[in-house]
């Protein structure tokens, strides 16, 4: 670990015992948060160098705090951290300092891949954002769109589509889209972009859905421009998994 990772950990852990936990509990549930997904008691022993009996007393005071959740059972069990905005409550009823460390905890948290969340707003900053992820996309990758806003999303990138388009096909990224009646007819004799799109009739202007491999985008188009992205791998397959079954009964 570099000098920096670990003054950037040390920063996170006072931040944890300025919220209310113990040092134990508090290196334990950093350990968690970095890591972003369930880890073994063994795991966690070897990550904090802790012993094994500290490392259950500090599991029992996170479970108490619904800081962390146990997943499986006897020898598989696992344990994995929670948001730490369960701590903010209690932080209300103390000092301002210990709120600001529960946000600075929160900071740890999104960056993890258990909770990444983004949200661009903005006409300019969604267009360079959704051009910037054609450009780091890994060739051959998917993009399956739930629409219903298809037009706006025209409209937005209007002057621009080109660029898209030229991106998409150097990274041969494949399209699918399910939408309405219009955008459909629209895509198909019109658009620009090569995709493959049905139909489902009476989809609405429902806020538009882009999926991509490592996360779920939620475009949204009044009263502004705004996207909210969530980097998450169950996010990510229960929307694949949606999609599937609104592309099978599509026409």
């Amino acid at each position: 670990m570099t000098d920096k990772n670990k003054e950037r950990r040390a920063t996170y852990l006072e931040s944890a015992v300025r919220a209310g936990l113990s040092p134990k509990a508090g290196a334990v549930f950093v350990t968690l948060l970095e890591a972003g997904l369930a880890l073994s008691p063994k795991t966690v022993v070897l990550k904090t160098g802790l012993h094994r009996q500290y490392i259950y007393d500090a599991f029992d005071e996170l479970l108490e705090r619904r800081l962390v959740v146990r997943v499986g059972e006897g020898r598989t069990v696992k344990y994995q951290a929670t948001s730490p905005d369960r701590l903010a409550k209690e932080a209300e009823k103390h000092r301002l300092d210990t709120l600001e460390s529960v946000q600075n905890l929160m900071l740890l948290y999104d960056r993890s891949p258990a909770g990444v969340v983004e949200i661009i707003h903005g006409s300019q900053k969604v267009i360079e954002n959704e051009l910037q992820l054609l450009r780091e996309a890994r060739e051959g990758d998917c993009l399956d769109i739930i629409g219903g806003g298809g037009n706006r999303w025209v409209e937005l990138f209007e002057g621009r589509i080109e660029e898209w388009e030229s991106l998409r096909k150097e990274k041969r990224i494949n399209v699918r889209y399910i939408g309405t009646e219009k955008e459909v007819r629209h895509n198909q004799e019109e658009s620009v972009i090569e995709n493959e799109s049905r139909v489902i009739p009476g989809i609405g202007d429902l806020v538009t859905v882009s999926i991509r491999l490592d996360s779920v985008s939620f475009n949204f188009y009044e009263p502004e421009v705004l996207i909210v992205r969530v980097k998450n791998k169950a996010a990510v397959r229960s929307q694949q998994a949606l999609f599937e079954i609104l592309w099978n009964v599509a026409t």
